[in-house]
């Protein structure tokens, strides 16, 4: 019996043994989960939770690369303080264990729910709502597809209706009539006037500078009400007589808009004639104003709010009004005083009434009421009419105090200043207004109020069918055209200079020309029929003028005409190899493989990138001057810690290496063949060969990452609120959605639109409804 016993007791004994060696690694520890590996050996640098250790690792551990290509990397270079690394098996654990509880979107999103925020009108979109405000009292005109400017003819010094010889459109102000006249048969040499009017077409908000150049009389009016009062821009009335000068002004105007614009020329006695129109618009240089930017037809005034207001918080890469300082809310004080004076002046054209109408009081009030019904974006309800109108006008000592105070409360009132207050689940007018900021960014239009008034804002296709028709307005192309602006970071290229000697004809006016020529390459693929996001990559023409031409060494038509010019597919490839972005992401001298390569992993390729640990200097004169770029930063790169970045960063870049640091193609760098081949590894873990920039862009265009993310900076920059804030699965249907459509970007901006007017918000505790003030 003892002796079974102890048999017995042997066995169980062994059985133990067995059992811990089965989990011990070879070296003789204990087999660890991947949350204990992560508490062992990682969160002394990056913290607990992932969040970053001070003077360790401070940046948050989060990022989009897979459970396999996480595993990779920490069994190559952790941990960082030990020459043992991580074995591949423990490196899979804790791969997994990191991306379920912090790395990956998903687990973010889960420690800390996306929500819509409360948030004031950003500064463009007060300034637009104030200019739609005044300007839903002024009549709406349409100015057409003819470009340039309605001329008027006059075989006269003034503008007397007899002595009209002709009128025609011209394209342009730009003239040297030297000692003769417009028109020798009907015009005489010695004097002669000539009126231009029509509109002038702004694409970007900011100053624009204007200049005339003649050396005979000439006056300028841009945004001005009309009316024989009114003051010119530019008053060069006084004829020189010599040589021509310059006449300047600056007026800030609101992009996406049309303005008045009215020229006045006469020479008397003067020997010789000519006028030149200039204009300098923003991020650009001195031009003749293109035709392009000119139409015959006039259009009303624009009231452009001028109060300087602090910049809007831009941290999470898109501008928003989530921050609310005392400078912000004196600005707005300042802004509804100018806007109150500008109505007061106005009030007769704004009322439709003249000063001695018998029904001027009641027409005054009744403006007073609309002016607060579309500053709110819905009717006025009895005690907001009794609190913002009639107790105005029953405490004030005169009319103009009543308007004045008016007008100014309601633009201070938080129903004019957040786009969206708290309280119950959105009716009809919220949704319009939804639909106008997130389209225009600005109120919505007396169609979008009387559908909301009709209740005719409910149905999808009912709100499909209103962006759509919105979608067509210069507003919302403005509004586009700003997002591409922010995607492919066009302010890059603000400070851009080059080396004289290596470049001695790339100069600031090529520079503002090749801005020109990417606007209109992306205008022209995102309004066409197809507005195909593919062809932003993969178009293999260059939108140029004679000057840009010459340049890069092709021929086109006309010296200040755009016009498009095919290259070879494997020379040129869309956006990415736009000499303009090229320029921007480049050394004064060098190309820049790095600068390019984080451009095209955050922004066409959609990875994130987080900043590096430290930031290193590139001293071209540290390297060997025999080596290429690329060659320099391999060197630089190399090692480990600089990798786990660079490994998808550089082989990106060095597809880009056959352009110059001004976007030319090249086939050598420092006298050696340029290399632009490399392997990508995917967020997935997946490996793609490179070979050049097409090879980027096509992987780009069927990348459901890539489309992942230039949906959510669309969705950020049109909404200005976080993606995830409407739903868990909002951007993946957006992408599908996207995709389904053949990548139509119009489409895509209207379904944007759509998902932000149409999501339903749960009120807070203790709403209730909605106040009446």
């Amino acid at each position: 019996m003892a002796g079974t016993a102890m048999t017995k007791l042997t066995r169980i004994a062994l059985l133990f043994s067995l059992a811990y060696l089965v989990v011990l690694p070879a070296h003789g520890a204990p087999r660890r989960s991947g949350a204990e590996i992560y508490r062992a050996d990682c969160a002394r640098c990056h913290g607990p939770a992932g969040e970053g250790v001070a003077d360790k690792h401070d940046e948050p551990l989060y990022g989009d690369r897979s459970v396999k290509s996480l595993a990779r990397l920490i069994s190559r270079t952790m941990p960082e303080d030990r020459d043992e690394k991580t074995s591949p098996a423990e490196a899979d654990k804790v791969a997994t264990y990191i991306y379920d509880a912090f790395y990956s979107p998903s687990a973010r999103a889960r420690m800390t729910p996306a929500r819509v925020q409360l948030a004031r009108l950003t500064v463009r979109q007060y300034q637009n709502a104030v200019a739609d405000l005044l300007g839903t009292f002024r009549q709406n005109k349409e100015i057409g597809a003819e470009r340039g400017l309605k001329a008027d003819y006059y075989n006269a010094r003034n503008f007397r209706n007899d002595k009209k010889v002709f009128d025609r459109v011209d394209r342009r102000v730009e003239f040297n009539f030297d000692d003769s006249s417009p028109d020798t048969n009907k015009i005489d040499a010695k004097e002669f006037a000539i009126r231009w009017e029509g509109s002038l077409i702004a694409d970007e908000t900011g100053d624009y500078e204007f200049c005339l150049k003649t050396e005979n009389g000439a006056r300028l009016w841009i945004n001005s009400p009309g009316g024989r009062d009114e003051k010119p821009l530019i008053d060069g009335w006084v004829s020189s007589g010599a040589k021509p000068r310059e006449e300047k002004g600056t007026i800030r105007l609101l992009g996406g808009r049309a303005y008045p614009i009215r020229v006045n020329f006469f020479k008397f006695k003067d020997k010789t004639a000519s006028l030149v129109l200039q204009w300098k618009p923003p991020h650009k240089t001195w031009e003749t104003i293109p035709a392009r930017h000119l139409a015959p037809a006039s259009v009303p005034q624009t009231f452009v709010v001028t109060t300087s207001f602090p910049a809007d918080d831009s941290s999470v890469g898109y501008p928003r009004g989530t921050a609310v300082s005392k400078a912000w809310d004196q600005a707005t004080t300042y802004a509804a005083l100018d806007v109150a004076d500008e109505v007061v002046e106005q009030l007769d054209r704004l009322c439709g009434v003249k000063a001695d109408a018998t029904n001027r009081t009641e027409r005054v009030r009744a403006f007073c009421e609309q002016f607060a019904d579309r500053a709110f974006r819905r009717p006025l309800t009895d005690a907001q009419k009794k609190a913002f109108i009639e107790l105005q006008f029953k405490n004030a000592k005169d009319e103009q105090t009543a308007v004045k105070q008016i007008v100014a409360l309601i633009l201070k009132s938080p129903r004019f200043l957040y786009p969206e207050l708290p309280g119950a689940q959105p009716d009809d007018f919220d949704i319009a207004a939804r639909l106008s900021f997130t389209l225009w960014d600005s109120i919505p239009d007396k169609e979008l109020l009387a559908a909301a008034g009709e209740g005719k804002l409910r149905a999808a296709e009912e709100i499909t069918a209103h962006a759509n028709r919105m979608l067509k307005d210069r507003r919302a192309k403005a509004k586009v055209r700003e997002f591409f602006h922010h995607w492919l970071e066009m302010e890059k290229a603000e400070d851009v200079s080059k080396d004289t000697t290596a470049f001695p004809d790339f100069n600031d006016t090529l520079l503002s020309d090749l801005r020109t020529s990417l606007e209109l390459f992306i205008d022209d693929v995102v309004w066409s029929d197809k507005s195909d996001y593919r062809q932003l990559l993969l178009a293999d023409h260059l939108i140029l003028n004679e000057r840009l031409a010459k340049f890069y060494g092709v021929k086109v038509e006309g010296e200040d005409e755009f016009a498009k010019i095919s290259f070879d597919p494997n020379h040129r490839s869309g956006v990415l190899t736009h000499p303009f972005l090229l320029s921007a992401f480049a050394y004064h001298k060098s190309s820049s493989p790095i600068h390019r390569g984080v451009f095209l992993t955050r922004n066409i390729v959609g990875r994130a990138l987080k900043p590096p640990p430290m930031a290193i200097e590139f001293m071209d004169g540290r390297f060997d001057p025999s080596l290429t770029m690329r060659e320099k930063v391999e060197e630089l790169t190399r090692p480990a810690a600089c990798q786990s970045c660079h490994s998808v960063i550089n082989p990106l870049g060095f597809s880009l290496e056959n352009y110059d640091a001004v976007g030319r193609y090249r086939t050598e760098d420092n006298k050696k063949p340029v290399d632009p081949t490399g392997e990508y590894s995917t967020a997935d873990g997946k490996s793609v060969k490179l070979t050049g920039a097409r090879d980027v862009a096509e992987f780009a265009a069927k990348s459901p990452d890539a489309h992942r993310g230039f949906v959510q900076q669309l969705f950020h920059h049109m909404v200005k609120q976080p993606a995830a804030a409407y739903g868990p699965t909002t951007l993946e249907d957006l992408r599908r959605s996207f995709a389904k459509s053949e990548f139509n970007i119009q489409k895509l901006v209207v379904e944007v639109a759509k998902t932000a007017a149409m999501h339903k918000t749960s009120p807070p505790k203790n709403a209730g409804t909605r106040k009446d003030t």
